[in-house]
């Protein structure tokens, strides 16, 4: 399986989402950085961030472009979920690192004021 592979693997696992099977694809050692927030490190907290941030009503990464360089594999995407009914559009570049097939660096850039704008009235989360 190619890195470019494993990346796509990830990004259709959160269709739903079924989250632990994304997880199954990261190290132990996972780097992951939502580059508005504070970055996290090892599968523990990123598995516990993820379980937490996955409870959408539906989920789906939409992957317009993708581009392996050795470890590297770049996505331009557009991560789409529903929260309390309401619907969240939000483009993403990510960039992953594969290392023996698993995920072990994963940086997600976006708009955080178009996410939290997004996110409906009352609910929490958000990234706030």
């Amino acid at each position: 399986m190619s890195n470019t592979d494993v990346v796509m693997a990830f990004c259709n696992a959160w269709t739903g989402p079924d989250v632990n099977s994304a997880l199954t694809m990261l190290s132990d050692d996972i780097f992951y950085h939502n580059i508005p927030m504070q970055p996290l490190s090892g599968k523990a907290d990123v598995s516990a961030y993820l379980l937490g941030a996955a409870a959408f009503e539906d989920c789906r990464w939409d992957v317009l472009h993708i581009a392996e360089a050795g470890e590297y594999v770049l996505t331009e995407r557009v991560d789409r979920m529903k929260v309390a009914g309401h619907d969240i559009v939000l483009p993403v570049m990510g960039t992953f690192r594969v290392r023996d097939g698993l995920i072990c660096e994963w940086r997600d850039y976006f708009d955080l004021a178009s996410y939290q704008a997004q996110w409906p009235a009352g609910i929490g989360g958000g990234g706030a």
